[in-house]
């Protein structure tokens, strides 16, 4: 699972850019901006790439990978399942 490793409003008004400053100048949507309120890290890479731009990061300062037992039931399980199927097949 991502997660934010900061509060990603916060540091856009350190910046300068509030919700009426994203929208007037199009830089983030009103629904970018209440993703980055509400945690939500559901964004495009361009949406990431901007905010590295506006606040002079890397996208390791912005986001971290945080396992869960959902991850690991959704996706790692998935890619054991097949590695298993393909070692009895072969």
């Amino acid at each position: 699972m991502l997660q934010y490793k900061i509060d990603v409003i916060s540091e856009l008004a350190k910046a300068g850019i509030n919700t009426t400053t994203a929208k007037k100048s199009r830089i983030f949507g009103q629904d970018t901006m209440r993703k980055f309120r509400n945690g939500d890290t559901n964004i495009s890479l361009d949406v990431l790439n901007r905010l590295c731009c506006i606040l002079e990061m890397q996208p390791r300062d912005i986001i971290r990978f945080v396992e869960t037992d959902s991850d690991r039931e959704k996706i790692i399980s998935k890619i054991c399942d097949k590695r298993v199927d393909n070692h009895i097949n072969v």
